[in-house]
């Protein structure tokens, strides 16, 4: 009794716009919570970004294929509230991404809209970006990615809309 050692280890918090995840990547904040439209027919795939995106506080919706994501966002749109942005897959059978983006953009044209593909890299890099479409990512999109897009995309509250909510 009495013998042995202790140690004690003390870090100081970091901060989350300053924590270096790679050579010259830094950690995305978290943007304001967002209605999100998640249009994909992978279960897999929306799981795990319905997941990751309701965690950091968002609302998601999700519809497992194109034709049930134009119907989603209409239905949104008619009787609120709207979508604060689509999350889109490019290939899906009987209505593609192409068509999904083409629609909410018809419908809502500042409504932003990303489209997640396997076939990402080689868009960006053929200059391919489909019409209608504000931002792809690669498909799995990396967390850090995804965040970046979402507060790129989305301009942040106007406190004055919190206002008038409130009231």
């Amino acid at each position: 009794m009495g013998r042995g050692t202790t140690v004690r280890l003390r870090f100081a918090a970091a901060d989350a716009l300053a924590v270096p995840l790679a050579a010259g990547t830094l950690l995305q904040p978290i943007v304001r919570q967002l209605r999100i439209l998640l249009v994909d027919d992978d279960p897999m795939l929306i799981k795990s970004l319905r997941d990751i995106l309701e965690q950091d506080g968002h609302v998601v919706t999700v519809a497992e294929g194109g034709q049930q994501g134009i119907e989603a966002f209409a239905a949104a749109l008619a009787h609120g509230p709207p979508f604060s942005i689509v999350i889109t897959d490019l290939g899906m059978p009987y209505v593609d991404g192409r068509k999904v983006a083409a629609s909410i953009k018809a419908a809502s044209a500042r409504t932003p809209v990303i489209m997640l593909t396997g076939w990402g890299k080689r868009l960006l890099a053929e200059n391919d970006i489909p019409a209608h479409v504000d931002r792809v990512l690669s498909k799995p999109p990396r967390l850090g990615e995804l965040r970046a897009a979402l507060a790129k995309l989305v301009p942040p509250a106007d406190p004055a809309d919190d206002l008038v909510e409130s009231a």
